[in-house]
């Protein structure tokens, strides 16, 4: 009896049989996926081997409803992939293979015939100064040896990393091997874009969540058919299929966006370099503020640091100024008068300026002024957030939108007020202040579509925009030579979030944004509005010193016990009732320890505490850390197959979480 071993993306670790089609080649759908039943629903599932078993009248096997697929897309490689991903980030090899090979694309109606034209680089030669021409000289005898090797190209903003990652590219593409580069944000993408296109021609695929499924069905045959070189994108184009990769380029490495927060929880640096073992590839990590982990591996020769400590033509990085905040107290402006007076005279001089809060929306909270009861989302455990055009408060997390609330829900009393400053009250007092300015905002309501991001990047590019604002998708990358001011409106957004990388991601997220400025001919200047002046985190970044930061920072992690001294892992319990989500979250801590105890695993459990937001979507949720070696850890947490929790409790595993919140 022939049957398909199918592997299917649901949180089951075991793969399913099922009966192949009648007349279709049990052999020719290895490989492949294929829609099947499953209870009462219909999936996709990814064929994984062929196998004969004997005659059982007791099995009562359903069969294969459709092959999607006309070419086989799992190979060697896939398989192994597949197995490293559910053995490290907890999950089924079903949902595994759901991230490498996404469920969702599909084929277009009609495919169009191959191209025929040859590959050719459009390359314009760039100078390299002698702190670049070291950097590509060491990564190019890197390609030359074939060997796997990883580098860190630790760069000050505007010193020429993308440079270093064009060389790089094209010297793997004249060895005729493949190359990835991921960038962390889809707003980046049009400027990579355009630069990329420049540089190599049209053979080059765009990869990321904005694009539709029959777009990743035809890029994902292009790359496996070597149509195309390059694959550009965000975290899941790690996954493009090429045959013979030579480079895989991480910009921006040290942010939290290459970490995958749904089941399958993998990393896209861990995943770069598991495929740069595979292939003896190059993997190149870049950033102004490399994270605290990489940046120690550097320092312990676990990877080769490469230093680009100064700016192309030699510019001076810009001037930080950092004023506080506490000045603003009783007073109505969102803006320090130093600000405005800085805004006013660069916009006199015809420059540009970006302004930077990462805080979305009008007002971050409303309140009643006669009882103080904030108006939370009935559904989580956050404030719901006021907007405007029209008048609504929504929550960020669930979704909820509500009409401005006219009573207090607690009190009844008709003081309501909303407080607080997001990017749509920076916007009206921008347009208040300076009338004439032409403004862009980008953050998550303004940015529905890749257009969006698109009409940013052209519109600042061709001085169509005096003014951009927005949230953190326009603190890194971006580069736009008439940039001379960049002001942040509240630095602290991030540094007292309860999380073990708040301080870090708020040095990196300064010096970012602060990179921005003064990089084409003009001089730049930036301000930073804080109400912590004096916090190290602030001081280093205003002296663009990512080693003294660094330097202080490590030893609190030191102190702490967190990464990069040890590995962490978050489980989060979830069930709608909150007393029976209790109940499991502290007998699944009594189990776990217990288990930790009489292996002498040594590993060190905290918890059970409620997450950060306690109550999300009427779920609530609590946390369980554990921290210590990933191997113990990971063999720790696969007893949680034999834990026995309430009806409607779910438990979650999230590997090296980008936070703990």
């Amino acid at each position: 009896m022939i049957v398909l071993d199918v592997a299917v993306p649901v949180p089951l670790n075991k793969t399913f049989h099922y009966l192949p089609l009648e007349g279709v080649n049990p052999e020719s759908i290895v490989g492949k996926r294929v829609k099947i039943p499953f209870g009462k629903r219909i999936l996709i599932g990814y064929v994984v081997a062929c196998l004969y078993i004997e005659e059982d009248s007791s099995l009562k096997l359903k069969q294969v409803m459709e092959v999607i697929d006309d070419d086989v897309l799992i190979n060697s490689e896939t398989i192994e992939l597949a197995d490293y991903i559910s053995k490290n980030y907890i999950c089924s090899l079903g949902e595994a293979y759901s991230s490498i090979i996404p469920v969702s694309m599909r084929a277009p109606k009609k495919i169009s015939k191959k191209t025929k034209d040859v590959f050719e680089l459009s390359y314009k030669k760039h100078i390299l100064n002698a702190h670049q021409r070291n950097a590509v000289s060491a990564i190019n005898a890197s390609l030359d040896k074939n060997s796997y090797s990883v580098f860190l190209v630790h760069g000050v903003t505007a010193s020429g990393k993308t440079e270093v990652y064009i060389n790089a590219i094209e010297y793997a593409l004249n060895q005729d091997k493949n190359a990835i580069m991921l960038i962390p944000e889809i707003s980046l993408t049009p400027q990579f874009v355009d630069i990329m296109t420049r540089r190599f021609g049209s053979k080059i695929g765009v990869w990321h969540s904005g694009i539709t499924n029959v777009e990743k069905y035809k890029l994902f045959h292009k790359a496996k058919a070597g149509e195309i070189k390059i694959m550009l994108g965000a975290r899941s184009a790690i996954f493009a299929p090429f045959k013979k990769l030579g480079v895989i380029i991480i910009d921006e490495e040290h942010e939290h966006t290459y970490k995958q927060e749904q089941k399958p929880s993998y990393d896209a640096r861990e995943i770069a370099k598991w495929r740069g073992k595979y292939h003896n590839a190059v993997v190149i990590f870049g950033s102004a503020t490399p994270s605290l982990e990489t940046y120690r591996d550097a320092q312990e020769n676990k990877i080769c640091l490469i230093e680009l400590s100064e700016r192309i033509d030699k510019k001076e990085l810009p001037e930080v100024k950092i004023i506080s905040l506490k000045e603003r107290l009783f007073k109505t402006s969102l803006l320090l008068p130093e600000t405005v007076d800085s805004i006013s005279k660069a916009l006199a001089r015809k420059e540009q300026i970006i302004v930077f809060l990462n805080r979305r929306g009008y007002s971050p909270a409303i309140m009643c002024k006669k009882c103080s009861t904030v108006y939370q989302c009935p559904k989580c455990s956050i404030s719901m957030v006021f907007h405007r055009n029209p008048d609504l408060v929504k929550c960020h997390y669930c979704g909820e939108t509500k009409h401005l609330p006219l009573t207090c829900p607690v009190c009844k009393g008709r003081d309501v007020t909303v407080f607080g400053t997001g990017t749509q009250k920076v916007e009206d007092e921008l347009k208040r202040l300076f009338k004439n300015a032409k403004i862009f905002r980008l953050d998550g309501d303004t940015a529905s579509t890749k257009e969006t991001y698109a009409n940013a990047y052209t519109g600042v590019k061709n001085e169509e925009y005096d003014i951009l604002l927005g949230t953190q998708m326009i603190a890194k990358g971006f580069d736009f030579p008439r940039v001379s001011l960049v002001c942040v409106i509240d630095a602290d957004t991030s540094l007292y979030l309860p999380g073990f990388k708040s301080v870090e991601r708020t040095f990196q997220l300064i010096t970012q944004v602060a990179g921005r400025s003064g990089r084409g001919n003009i001089k730049g200047s930036v301000i930073v509005q804080t109400n912590n002046p004096t916090h190290y985190a602030i001081e280093h970044a205003k002296n663009h010193d990512f080693v003294s930061f660094y330097n202080i920072e490590i030893e609190q992690r030191k102190k702490m016990f967190y990464p990069p001294y040890c590995d962490v892992t978050k489980i989060v319990i979830r069930n709608k009732n909150e007393q029976k989500v209790d109940e499991d979250s502290e007998n699944l801590f009594t189990f776990l320890k217990g288990l930790n105890d009489s292996y002498e695993v040594g590993l060190k459990l905290l918890g059970p505490v409620p997450a950060y937001i306690a109550k999300l979507n009427n779920t609530y949720r609590r946390h369980i850390i554990i921290k210590g070696e990933r191997k113990k850890i990971l063999h720790l947490v696969k007893f949680l197959e034999s834990f026995k929790q309430s009806s409607g409790t779910f438990v979650g595993v999230e590997i090296m979480p980008s936070d703990l919140l």
